[in-house]
């Protein structure tokens, strides 16, 4: 078995015959174990007819297996004292148990029963649909909601991206239980999964643990599914929301590069968004710019009344970074007057650089909340496995280095390359009655 260094605890790797791959991360911080298993598959794989597929078979691999029946998952989880969750992202699914150490194994026995023999009985398919449908309008009832879906089908116009990953109405009404178990056959495969296992356990007798549950569990022929890669921006994009809401919004997105190291879209001549540092500069430039209260932008317009918070996020997914500044506009305020802002402020970063002083703070604030994020046995075994789907989980020891190394300069040359107009898109919520001009 190879071992290598992660914030000073031991991981281990091994793969099973059947492709699926195993990392073991001893941590005895506490007396738990984490077992998670990740699926390479997520909205990034559906297209207009099954989009919300992927979370809709999350939902149904916590319905029963002939081995657990409906409801007996949960009930075994939290009867021997333990926590569990599932979730569905662009690229993946996965699955946690979190458990006493001396109760871990039930978790084992959970993925790979379930790997396998979920039933997808027709008639729980049915109430799952009321379910999701009942999620899907509880959050189009938010205002930042639905302007985020409106915002990412304008930036992402080919690619899947452009769907919300819970699906679009008439998909999620006319899809049906053989739709679902069809998608479930094509995608949850030993070969297309791996597991990541956080917690007081030896890796030998982990892995002996995993071979004996999951060695035999056939390999099915996996689909193999690369979206259509979205062309180079060219001009600023805009939309505008309308609707039931307190305040105005304002969010203002750019596309950005990933590094080499990510999986994602690598055919043609257009490399322009694969850049090695340019991703750790805008991770750090968001904190300059928006994230506590001596970033720029809240000094602008949180400070002067203009905005009731601000918010500035880098996001790497594996076929593009995403620049996202995110404003309540208060009503003292014009979305215009705001927007203006921001952009004068961006267009600041080339006659005033930022500061030393302002680089270390965002600097240590993002290491701050990636160090904390891992302190437990599960947001570490989440996070091995995030990097993972990107491309590397190894590439998280190198993460706080990668900002060590960011410059001042090399913040102003990112601003230069992504804040362009061409590569903009701006999206606004207006409450109902009110005016681009006036919105408050």
């Amino acid at each position: 078995m190879g071992a290598v260094r992660v914030f000073q605890v031991e991981a281990v790797e091994e793969t099973l015959g059947n492709g699926l791959r195993i990392f073991i991360i001893p941590n005895r911080k506490a007396p738990v174990v984490s077992v998670w298993a990740f699926y390479q598959v997520g909205s990034a794989h559906e297209h207009l007819g099954i989009t919300g597929i992927s979370h809709w078979v999350e939902h149904m691999l916590f319905k029963g297996t002939p081995r657990f029946p409906k409801g007996q998952i949960a009930r075994l989880i939290q009867k021997h004292g333990g926590v569990l969750n599932g979730h569905t992202t662009y690229h993946h699914t996965a699955y946690f148990e979190t458990l006493p150490r001396e109760n871990w194994l039930i978790g084992l026995d959970i993925e790979a029963d379930r790997m396998l023999n979920a039933l997808f009985d027709p008639e729980e398919t049915e109430k799952e649909r009321g379910v999701i449908l009942s999620e899907l309008e509880m959050i189009e009832n938010h205002p930042e909601h639905r302007l985020m879906v409106q915002v990412m089908a304008t930036v992402f116009q080919v690619h899947p991206y452009g769907f919300s990953i819970i699906g679009i109405r008439d998909d999620l009404e006319t899809m049906t239980r053989d739709d679902l178990y069809e998608h479930y056959l094509k995608y949850y495969s030993p070969d297309n999964a791996f597991l990541v296992i956080s917690g007081d356990v030896e890796p030998a007798e982990a892995f002996k643990e995993v071979e004996k549950r999951f060695a035999d569990l056939p390999v099915r022929p996996v689909a193999k599914v690369r979206p259509a890669r979205e062309p180079a921006q060219r001009g600023e994009r805009r939309v505008t929301v309308i609707g039931h809401g307190e305040l105005p919004l304002l969010s203002i997105v750019f596309r950005g590069p990933v590094p080499s190291w990510v999986q994602g879209l690598r055919r043609g001549k257009d490399q322009t968004d694969v850049d090695d540092a340019r991703p750790y500069a805008l991770r750090l430039l968001a904190g300059v710019l928006g994230q506590g209260r001596t970033s720029r932008l809240y000094r602008a317009l949180v400070e002067t009344g203009k905005a009731v918070s601000v918010s500035a996020s880098y996001h790497l997914m594996n076929d593009s970074g995403l620049f996202s500044i995110y404003v309540p506009v208060s009503r003292s305020a014009s979305v215009e007057e705001v927007e203006k802002i921001i952009l004068e402020e961006l267009n600041r970063l080339g006659q005033e650089p930022p500061s030393e002083q302002e680089l270390s703070i965002a600097k240590r604030r993002e290491a701050m909340d990636f160090l904390e994020s891992l302190d437990s046995a599960t947001e570490l075994a989440y996070h091995i496995g995030a990097f993972q789907i990107l491309g590397d989980w190894r590439q998280i020891n190198d993460y706080l280095p990668s900002l060590d190394r960011v410059s001042p300069s090399d913040l102003v040359a990112a601003a230069q390359k992504t804040f362009a107009p061409y590569n903009r898109t701006v999206g606004m919520f207006l409450p109902n009655g009110a005016s681009s001009e006036k919105a408050g």
